[in-house]
């Protein structure tokens, strides 16, 4: 091959590149727990005033349609309805994230976040796990009793607030 003919090829191949964005991010969940998977454009060209963003699973089912800064929850396919959440107020500055609740074990996969007009892809793959036996002790007895984690409102109250707090640490991350 020609010197020429492989610097046209090593052009192309870089617009190409240029183009299209793609990265992979590891997600571990427990049953029942949520979760936060990220989708953050932090590309130079800015974007539109509206943008449109969409999430598939493993399967190509549609877990969350963002139609021009609008989420559409209705379109989601039954496995998720109920279960998914986004954080509208954060689209302009490029945080198409959501969270996914009630996690189960098929839910284990890889997930697409496609950012329309600015071409970008993210994927997350997703790892559900059972939760695991943790030993709780009484400081008057010696027994030890295993349970399956913690329960109540405090608990699904301290998981929003977490998942709340990451999603704005996320988002002043990637706006600077």
């Amino acid at each position: 091959m020609s010197d020429i003919r492989r610097r046209d090829l090593s052009f192309i191949l870089m617009l190409v590149s240029l183009t299209t964005a793609s990265c992979q991010v590891p997600v571990r969940g427990f049953t029942g727990d949520s979760v936060l998977l990220p989708c953050v454009y932090r590309g130079q060209d800015p974007l539109p005033g509206k943008v449109s963003a969409f999430w598939r699973d493993k399967d190509d089912n549609n877990v969350l349609d963002i139609n021009q800064n609008v989420p559409d929850v209705l379109s989601a396919n039954q496995r998720f309805k109920g279960r998914v959440e986004s954080f509208p107020d954060e689209y302009h500055k490029g945080n198409f994230s959501i969270i996914m609740r009630n996690l189960q074990l098929s839910d284990s996969g890889v997930y697409d976040c496609d950012i329309l007009h600015v071409d970008v892809k993210y994927q997350v793959r997703l790892t559900v796990s059972e939760k695991p036996a943790v030993k709780m002790t009484t400081p008057s007895s010696t027994t030890t009793s295993t349970a399956t984690g913690p329960s109540g409102a405090a608990a699904v109250t301290l998981n929003s607030l977490l998942l709340t707090l990451l999603s704005v640490c996320l988002s002043l991350v990637f706006s600077s």
